[in-house]
């Protein structure tokens, strides 16, 4: 009877534990999912944020800037927004790695619910001796930064 008492407890302790990582620093699980961007400066990307804070990127300029897609993570800013660091991997012609890209990027829900997104982003690469999760550390202004709206996949 103990032991089962103590197995119900660390299962509870363990769901209760795990179901609030998935919130993501409570952020807007409501809006979770993939989203076909449009950067006004002509690219066009797909974002996936995930319930557990993680967040994927995948570029239409990837194959002409020859870069990785990109990984990073975000976290509720405010009511309707989310800030998110995604990192890619910079490759030069000879397959060699040229610097690590961090892309800074900040988007709000649109209208109702989050079916619609818009806001910003702002690129850095950081090369040798510099360290892509201090921004500090990059001596140099963006490489780009751009403005961006976008629509939920379903």
């Amino acid at each position: 009877m103990k032991t089962k008492l103590v197995h119900a407890l660390l299962f509870a302790v363990l769901f209760l534990g795990s179901s609030t990582s998935l919130l993501a620093d409570g952020g807007p699980r409501s809006c979770t999912g993939t989203y076909l961007i449009d950067e006004d400066g002509g690219a066009t990307a797909l974002w996936t944020i995930e319930a557990d804070g993680a967040f994927f990127a995948t570029s239409s300029l990837q194959a002409l800037i020859n870069f990785s897609d990109q990984q990073g993570n975000w976290e509720r800013d405010g009511h309707d927004g989310i800030k998110a660091v995604v990192l890619a991997l910079v490759f030069r012609d000879d397959g060699t790695l040229q610097d690590v890209s961090r892309v800074d990027i900040s988007l709000h829900a649109v209208g109702q619910g989050c079916d619609n997104v818009a806001g910003t982003l702002v690129v850095r690469a950081f090369e040798e001796g510099e360290d892509p999760l201090d921004p500090s550390t990059d001596d140099e202004e963006p490489i780009a930064t751009d403005t961006v709206s976008g629509r939920r996949v379903k």
